[in-house]
């Protein structure tokens, strides 16, 4: 007959909960089983004093477990899909820039005189470039200038362009993580890509971002603004703090994509923490904000 002071239970930890456990005993010198048995304790005198409410408060802390993890999964989707849209939409993509409005022609030029004007003889790094409209006009000032999306589509239709060889190059990336471009620049430009950023995912976007310019480099950065019936109809979801367009494409594909549209006041708040000289530019048809990495 065992005695009961002296029996073994057989326990199944998950390999990251052996790791972390391991990690605390090199930390404390103290053995993984001595660890075990002080937690016990302490499980047992918790139960003693607050009964099975303990086990209340760890099923409030799973399910919001299971929260985060439901809405990395959907972080995941929305990347997902709207990397497949812009890959569907890369042969029409241009078409945006064509829409016979004066006023939108005018701020359109306007962005482009601007950012011109700004990266003269800059080393440039551009996020989302697609089928590089906005490279190309950046290309004849620049004096180096790298363009990065993450579909192979638009890429190549950007390197269609034949743009210098000598000063310019296009490679497929991935916004929210650019440690494998190499090099580091003195301009950064993101032009109709962060209206489609989460909004939980732009303070990761930006700060990415900024690690890959040198110290005192500029900013610029413009997308739409919102008109209404406009580029699709426009979504607004109980549950979510995105919003998001419903797009048709000329095969007659449909799309959901997030779309996040934002005024004077919110583009001021979002990039004041981030920035030194900010300039900020609200229209009737576009927006940008250019400044200096603080």
């Amino acid at each position: 007959m065992v005695d009961d002071k002296t029996k073994r239970l057989s326990v199944y930890l998950p390999e990251k909960v052996k790791i972390d456990l391991e990690a605390m005993a090199n930390d404390t010198g103290l053995s993984m089983t001595q660890l075990i048995v002080m937690a016990t304790h302490g499980l047992l005198s918790n139960y003693k004093l607050n009964g099975g409410q303990i086990f209340a408060d760890l099923v409030t802390t799973t399910k919001r477990s299971e929260s985060f993890t439901d809405k990395i999964a959907a972080a995941h989707s929305e990347d997902s899909k709207m990397r497949d849209y812009y890959g569907a939409r890369a042969e029409e993509y241009e078409a945006i820039y064509h829409r016979d409005d004066p006023n939108y022609q005018q701020e359109l030029s306007l962005l482009r005189n601007t950012l011109q004007s700004l990266t003269k003889n800059k080393s440039v790094l551009e996020i989302a470039c697609g089928t590089g409209y906005w490279s190309q006009a950046v290309a004849e000032t620049a004096a180096r200038f790298v363009g990065v999306d993450i579909r192979p589509e638009v890429i190549q239709m950007a390197k269609a362009k034949n743009l210098p060889p000598d000063k310019v190059t296009f490679v497929e990336g991935d916004a929210y993580n650019l440690e494998s471009i190499e090099g580091s620049f003195d301009f950064g430009l993101a032009n109709f890509w962060f209206s489609h950023i989460p909004k939980n995912k732009i303070e990761h976007f930006l700060s990415g971002f900024h690690r890959k310019l040198l110290p005192g480099a500029n900013v610029f950065i413009a997308d739409n603004v919102y008109v209404p019936g406009r580029g699709g109809e426009w979504i607004v979801k109980e549950d979510s703090e995105d919003t998001y367009k419903l797009r048709e494409l000329a095969d007659g594909s449909r799309h959901e994509i997030l779309k996040n549209y934002y005024d004077y006041d919110e583009l001021r708040e979002i990039f004041k923490p981030f920035s030194s000289d900010l300039k900020l530019y609200v229209g009737s048809s576009f927006w940008y904000v250019s400044y200096t990495v603080a």
